[in-house]
């Protein structure tokens, strides 16, 4: 019975890893997509995940938001960053620095 938890567990944690790497892959597209419709250059190759939080929707329903911040540049000499709210696998909110 005991192996049974641990096989149990050992798969929800593969599940979990999995399932972040599809958000944080998703986030990255439109982080790609936003840089590229600004016409600027993403920084780095990555988003990283700054904070999970609740948030309610336009039902008044709770859930689950995921903030990934990434950086990007115009010139190449200032660094500039940029925010993704993500609900799920979808991003709900992109937000970017103003540039000078």
């Amino acid at each position: 019975m005991t192996y049974l938890f641990i096989l149990l567990f050992i798969a929800l944690l593969t599940g979990l890893y999995s399932y972040n790497t599809t958000v944080r892959e998703s986030a990255y597209r439109a982080a790609q997509q936003a840089c590229q419709e600004s016409q600027v250059q993403n920084l780095d190759g990555y988003v990283a995940l700054k904070s999970l939080y609740f948030g309610r929707n336009n039902e008044n329903k709770l859930r689950l938001l995921k903030r990934y911040q990434f950086e990007f540049t115009t010139t190449g000499s200032k660094r500039y960053l940029g925010h993704i709210i993500m609900q799920g696998k979808f991003p709900i909110i992109v937000e970017m620095e103003p540039t000078d």
